[in-house]
């Protein structure tokens, strides 16, 4: 069952979402949403990198944009600051 919960997100536009989250009494993860694992090179046995695995108790994939947030207010309330340079076209 999704938990779902208010969230801000800041990029690519203010907006607040409705976003899921980890279930806090998860026994895999203790609430984390997941755990990092290291691998290593298979021929040599030294580190290659660490993944990180997603629990089964949330998906972080789940989240719906609910509204675009102006921006004067996204700085008051949030502290979110506009980019200094846009990648946007102006039309």
């Amino acid at each position: 069952m999704p938990r779902l919960r208010l969230h801000f997100s800041p990029w690519p536009r203010p907006t607040i979402e409705l976003a899921d989250t980890p279930n806090p009494n998860c026994r895999d993860c203790d609430g984390a949403g997941g755990w990092a694992e290291d691998y290593g090179d298979h021929d040599t046995g030294e580190y290659a990198g660490t993944d990180y695995v997603h629990c089964s108790c949330w998906d972080p994939d789940r989240v719906r944009c609910l509204f675009a947030v102006p921006g004067w207010l996204a700085y008051r309330v949030f502290g979110w600051a506009p980019p200094l340079y846009s990648g946007e076209l102006p039309f």
